[in-house]
């Protein structure tokens, strides 16, 4: 009879343990959700944001193109050719800047902040 007291005492304390974990747990979870909604929310902006972007270069792009054809009076072989270059530049931009962001997330504190002995 004692024994099986304190077996339904100990099991009426797991069982407590139990729910308050479970509340803990709920908790958390409503909060992960709570700010992962806010995450989505604010990466839908900024992919907005992004394609707007992206139509407003189109546009621009189109206007220098007439602009240097029409009133400058550049040759559209001329044109495609220095088109072609600048593609080709921001390109060569690009690697070198995903290089250098490599670079920094391997080493964080640069090679200016090494120690050399004297």
């Amino acid at each position: 009879m004692a024994n099986q007291k304190k077996r339904d005492k100990e099991s009426e304390i797991v069982r407590k343990e139990m729910m308050m974990n479970r509340r803990v747990v709920s908790g958390e979870l409503d909060y992960i959700k709570k700010h992962l909604d806010k995450l989505w929310e604010q990466s839908s902006t900024t992919n907005q944001r992004l394609q707007d972007l992206e139509v407003q270069v189109n546009l621009l792009s189109r206007l220098v193109a007439t602009l240097a054809i029409e009133k400058l009076k550049v040759r559209l072989s001329d044109l495609r050719k220095t088109i072609r270059r600048i593609e080709k530049e921001a390109l060569e931009d690009s690697e070198i800047q995903h290089l250098e962001n490599l670079y920094r997330l391997e080493h964080p504190d640069g090679p200016s902040a090494k120690k050399t002995g004297a």
